[in-house]
């Protein structure tokens, strides 16, 4: 999506984020009474959209990171969890998703999306100080491990999954077929030239449909025109396919790292995870949520989302 500075804001015209609440315990839900300060964040190459959710007392910030088929306000129950326990949250738009957008869609990579996270840890640490934890959620968990490995100043990561897109097993299960994982990424690393530019629905390239174990969930996010219903430029794709880290899980020390999989996760299944889990070095610990879907809403999942989450930044103050 280019910029466009007509763009409303969540609390005033875009209200699409409503009609996920009630799949939320009732205090998790966002309403008119309770939102985020909403944020613009204009750089160079692009405006970014950012819900703020303030806790002053708080030592710690998290970041909270969306995957390739939502926006931060889709995780705005995630951040209300977390404000309500003391903890202050950040949660970006990843352009082209949610309200944030860039001056040119040859900009859209998935390095793209690392600098940007990069940036804005340096951003928060100079705005007020606060130790950055990045809470990443569906492959938001992969894209927090990349931005961790590259950026400085992380205090600790979360992930709800490791999905490490270099394993053809791990692109095959996020593919809706061996033709798009297999013979499409030969093409897409052959012929960038050709092909990068090409926009693709982000419903045709991932198997969406198992973003939720909800179909109505699942259904709402695969239409919503700020989620999983715009469309990607191939480039995107192939970079994330092929992206390399800075540093390899077998030499990851730079913080503490907090695994809360999902046990009924059809999206990426917890042995894709756990492939990846097992070679990182350092101080570990995983979670499985009990009933939950790849988007956690289910208990006693959430509930145990909860309690790992909050006991982990415990640990970091």
């Amino acid at each position: 999506m280019n910029i466009d500075n007509n763009l409303g804001t969540y609390a005033q015209t875009e209200r699409y984020w409503e009609k996920y609440q009630h799949f939320f315990p009732e205090e998790l839900r966002i309403h008119d009474g309770c939102q985020p300060v909403e944020e613009w964040w204009n750089r160079k190459d692009g405006r970014i959209h950012i819900d703020r959710w303030p806790a002053a007392d708080s030592s710690l910030k998290v970041i909270l990171i969306h995957g390739a088929g939502g926006n931060s306000r889709l995780l705005a129950p995630y951040a209300r969890m977390l404000q309500l326990h003391g903890y202050e949250t950040a949660a970006p738009d990843l352009p082209p998703y949610g309200l944030s957008g860039v001056h040119s869609p040859k900009m859209l990579s998935y390095p793209y999306w690392i600098e940007l996270l990069t940036d804005l840890i340096q951003r928060e640490a100079e705005r007020d100080g606060k130790a950055v934890v990045l809470l990443g959620v569906s492959i938001g968990g992969m894209l927090a491990y990349h931005t961790a490995a590259a950026a400085k100043n992380v205090k600790g990561l979360i992930a709800t999954t490791f999905a490490d897109t270099r394993d053809p097993a791990v692109r095959d299960q996020l593919a809706p077929n061996r033709l798009i994982s297999r013979a499409g990424k030969r093409a897409m690393d052959a012929l960038p030239f050709l092909l990068d530019s090409i926009q693709l629905p982000v419903n045709l390239v991932s198997r969406m449909k198992h973003i939720s174990n909800n179909p109505r969930l699942a259904s709402l996010i695969m239409d919503d025109p700020r989620a999983a219903g715009i469309r990607m430029p191939v480039q995107f794709l192939r970079t994330f396919m092929s992206y390399k880290p800075a540093v390899n899980p077998e030499s990851f020390d730079k913080c503490p790292v907090l695994l809360i999989h999902p046990e009924l996760d059809p999206m990426t299944p917890y042995p894709l995870s756990e492939a990846f889990y097992k070679r990182l070095q350092g101080t570990k610990q995983c979670v499985i949520l009990e009933g939950a879907g790849h988007l956690p809403i289910e208990q006693p999942g959430l509930d145990q989302m909860r309690t790992a989450v909050l006991s982990f930044l415990n640990t970091l103050k």
